[in-house]
């Protein structure tokens, strides 16, 4: 079965909840957390100010991922660990591959490396011998939702799965019914799905039918 992940942008931690509440359908949840300095949006924790342990007991039921679209990664990816992340998502330009390796190689969790679709394939290359997974991009500027399909990824995935066919590939943004099986037939693994689920009248129809297209 191919996961497909629901993904939130979270305004606050009460939102969380509620969609914590309401995603139940799914097994994983993916948050993605901006800083408003990595690019030029800000989620919570960071406006308004709390912490990721606010939400542990909604997300502990969930494999939680957090993509992690801030300047000073290290620092968030603790403060979610605490939390109880399962898996995160650190991106090539706010890490180098040393302390990416670092912290791979401490973590007890599943870590994932991330690349926009302006970053040579080249550059994923020595943090594929550490990372679980990578994750290319459906849209051209990452940290909101609702953009528009970047055709540039569907030559990454075929590039990087020809080049590294046992690295699951997790595609994020603008996974929706007219992209998911083109996505899938070029070797996608696994989807992030934002504002297509989450957007939705009915969330859970919604990711059953997109489900369907590829299972």
């Amino acid at each position: 079965m191919i996961p497909i992940v629901p993904a939130i942008i979270p305004k606050t931690a009460d939102e969380v909840r509620v969609f914590a509440l309401g995603l139940s359908f799914s097994p994983e949840l993916h948050l993605d957390v901006v800083d408003g300095q990595y690019v030029p949006y800000v989620s919570w924790p960071y406006e308004p100010a709390g912490s990721p342990r606010e939400i542990k007991k909604y997300t502990d039921a969930y494999t939680l991922e957090v993509d992690l679209m801030v300047k000073d990664p290290l620092t968030a990816a603790d403060s979610w660990l605490a939390a109880g992340a399962d898996m995160l998502v650190f991106h090539t330009d706010t890490i180098g591959v040393e302390a990416f390796a670092r912290f791979a190689d401490a973590a007890k969790i599943s870590i994932g490396i991330a690349a926009d679709n302006d970053t040579p394939l080249q550059t994923l290359i020595p943090y594929l011998e550490v990372a679980d997974y990578v994750q290319l991009m459906g849209i051209a500027k990452v940290g909101r939702q609702g953009q528009p399909f970047d055709e540039r990824v569907i030559e990454r995935i075929k590039e990087l799965k020809q080049s590294f066919p046992n690295m699951p590939i997790t595609i994020d943004g603008s996974v929706n019914v007219d992209t998911i099986k083109r996505l899938a037939e070029a070797g996608a693994d696994r989807f992030i799905c934002g504002s297509a689920i989450v957007a939705a009248v009915d969330p859970r129809a919604t990711h059953a039918a997109l489900s369907a297209l590829i299972n």
